[in-house]
């Protein structure tokens, strides 16, 4: 990851909208759920894959520096082709300013015959075919909040999330790319393995590592730390989940 400017915290790169994710669980605290397929929004969720470009954004151009204004679409996105090859998920907060976005990750779907990213920048790490047409990579993972502690939990979710649709629609090897402190990082949680040495690649601006996840493995070490949260998601797709209390319970309804 490219040098985080310090001038642009989470606080502000962290969408507010006007979402119903929440209406039938007020006092919830956390929603998750997924909320795109193939780059276009489930019904209902227009506002929500919106917000999710917009964190997008501020994390990727003003908060990390790792695209320019000059990569964006033409609406100030940074939607790539893979996004109409994805499923997009989102963890939701109920905060006292509104129902927030704090997490996004897509899952990018192979199919027969385009490749994944991994075989394209780290060609070294598979053998020809080892990829099938039911292959996905992680992807745009963002976890975003004041609060260290909440900001882990928020990507203990969106794995669970990925985890919970892998396991579900039974798909087949999962990889990803990952900068080598994120792969220490997601090591506490997940079961990976690498399939090569850490190498600059351009379009990232900084050394990654290409990485394979090890499904089942993974939900069994999420679920030591968060029991049934996977099953709890992969039960409920495609529907919202929420968990959790806000702190200032139902009188007001939002988390502070």
């Amino acid at each position: 990851m490219s040098q985080i400017d310090r001038s642009v915290s989470n606080h502000d790169v962290i969408p507010v909208l006007e979402s119903t994710v929440f209406d039938d669980a007020p006092t919830a605290r956390l929603a998750g759920g997924l909320i795109a397929r193939d780059g276009i929004a489930l019904p209902g969720f227009e506002r929500e894959f919106a917000a999710h470009f917009q964190l997008r954004r501020k994390v990727y151009v003003e908060q990390t520096g790792q695209l320019s204004v000059s990569e964006l679409d033409a609406d100030g996105t940074d939607r790539d082709p893979d996004d109409a090859r994805s499923v997009t998920f989102g963890v939701f907060e109920n905060h006292r300013s509104g129902t927030r976005l704090v997490g996004v990750a897509r899952l990018i779907l192979r199919g027969e015959h385009r490749p994944l990213p991994i075989e394209e920048y780290c060609p070294d790490a598979l053998l020809p075919g080892e990829a099938g047409a039911t292959s996905v990579e992680v992807s745009r993972v963002i976890a975003r909040h004041e609060s260290a502690g909440v900001q882990a939990l928020v990507q203990a979710h969106l794995f669970a999330l990925m985890l919970a649709h892998l396991s579900r629609h039974r798909l087949g090897r999962t990889f990803a790319i990952l900068e080598p402190w994120l792969e220490r990082h997601v090591k506490g949680l997940l079961s990976i393995s690498r399939l090569g040495e850490p190498r600059y690649i351009e379009h990232y601006l900084d050394d990654n590592v290409p990485i394979e996840v090890d499904v089942p493995a993974s939900i069994e070490r999420v679920g030591e730390h968060y029991p049934a949260l996977v099953e709890r998601y992969r039960d409920a797709e495609p529907a919202i989940s929420t968990f959790g209390r806000t702190r200032t319970g139902a009188a007001s309804g939002r988390a502070a």
